[in-house]
C-alpha cells in the first residue's frame, strides 16, 4: 500500500497462505476464509478485550455488527500489534461474517 487508507493489494503469485498479513495491516482490512466441508475458517484481526480462547463459541458479526451466528475459535495468535482469531462458521456464512462478539 502507497497510503494507509489505500485497499490492500495480494500479489496471488507470492502469497503462500501464512495469514501473516492479517495481522499487520494497518487498517484491519485483509481477512482469510479456508473452506472445510460443510464448514468455514475465518482468519482475522481482532483488537479488543478480553480475547477469546480457543474452543470458545462466539457470536460471528457481518462488516455492519449483526450478529449473523454462532462461530467457534479454532485458534488464537496473541501478538504485542495485533491479535489473529481463526474462527469455524457454517459455510453459507464466509462472505458474511467479518468479526466476533464474546457471548
Amino acid at each position: 500500500m502507497k497510503d494507509i487508507n489505500d485497499t490492500p493489494k495480494i500479489d496471488y503469485n507470492k502469497c503462500t497462505g501464512c495469514k501473516r498479513c492479517v495481522g499487520i495491516c494497518p487498517g484491519l482490512a485483509i481477512f482469510v476464509i479456508k473452506f472445510k466441508d460443510k464448514k468455514a475458517l475465518i482468519t482475522l484481526p481482532y483488537e479488543l478485550l478480553p480475547i477469546p480462547k480457543v474452543e470458545d463459541i462466539v457470536i460471528a458479526l457481518d462488516r455492519e455488527g449483526k450478529p449473523r451466528g454462532k462461530a467457534k475459535v479454532i485458534k488464537v495468535n496473541i501478538s504485542n500489534k495485533t491479535n489473529v482469531v481463526t474462527i469455524e462458521v457454517e459455510r453459507n456464512l464466509a462472505m458474511e461474517v467479518r468479526n466476533i462478539k464474546l457471548d
